[in-house]
């Protein structure tokens, strides 16, 4: 009870303050207003906040896109180097995103590649920080299926390649989807990566706020993070509803 607390009250306070009928940061509210919604509407809050959903849904692509070889090669082969490839690819999980950020950063300018400054580059960085999450929860789901499933059906004809089709990618859905959650979202809501390879003109909405920020804390803000805060959780509620995202964790304990 007391985590909901933690969790809620901060959000709930967010929420209220922005329904103040004056142009400061009050709680509890005076008066009631929807002038800071109206003004969240405007293209200068928009124009981000679309820019940081198509981002975060391109890189959910992308990462569960190359998440899942990875995760194939990680789970069903031994190899030399398999510990190498694991580090690099689970790594960004423990590596703070502001050494990716800045390192990643340094290396563009030193190998010439500053001309992909923007879109390309900071594109990049966020499938780098979100990788980590494709490869784990693709990799929970294929150490959920059973031994000898599909070996089960290469002996009654099937080829590798329609057991894939029909029944691993089938079964593992749940973890593919959730990787593709995990990763829109931490995408959606990264500032450290995006403080260092954002441009002008592209720049997500936490590199908005973060810049709004230097004038306070105004009521517009407010309605600004809530709705930052609705995109992630409306998407959670939908895939969730369809997939079943949180399935994969059950068949990990199931598995174990």
């Amino acid at each position: 009870m007391a985590l909901y607390v933690f969790l809620l009250v901060p959000i709930i306070i967010t929420v209220t303050v922005s329904f103040n009928a004056v142009n400061q940061s009050k709680f509890p509210p005076l008066g009631f207003s929807f002038r800071w919604w109206a003004d969240s509407m405007s293209a200068r809050w928009l124009q981000p906040l679309a820019f940081s959903i198509e981002l975060g849904l391109i890189t959910a692509v992308v990462s569960v896109l190359l998440g899942m070889p990875l995760a194939f090669a990680l789970v069903r082969y031994r190899f030399p180097g398999r510990d190498a490839l694991a580090t690099l690819a689970l790594g960004p999980l423990v590596l703070p995103a502001l050494v990716t950020g800045i390192g990643l950063l340094q290396f563009m300018h030193a190998a010439g590649f500053s001309f992909l400054f923007g879109f390309p580059i900071l594109l990049i960085g966020h499938i780098i920080i979100c990788l980590p999450f494709s490869v784990r929860c693709i990799g929970i789901s294929l150490r959920a299926l059973p031994a000898n499933l599909e070996q089960a059906a290469l002996s009654l004809g099937a080829t590798p390649i329609v057991v894939l089709r029909e029944i691993v990618l089938p079964l593992i859905k749940s973890g593919i989807f959730a990787g593709a959650v995990f990763s829109f979202i931490h995408s959606f809501s990264d500032y450290s990566i995006s403080l260092f390879l954002s441009r002008p003109g592209t720049q997500p909405i936490t590199i908005t706020i973060l810049s709004f920020l230097e004038y306070g804390f105004a009521p517009t803000l407010a309605a600004v993070a809530a709705l930052t805060l609705i995109v992630p959780l409306a998407l959670i509620a939908v895939v969730q509803r369809v997939f079943r995202i949180g399935d994969f964790l059950y068949a990990e304990n199931a598995h174990d």
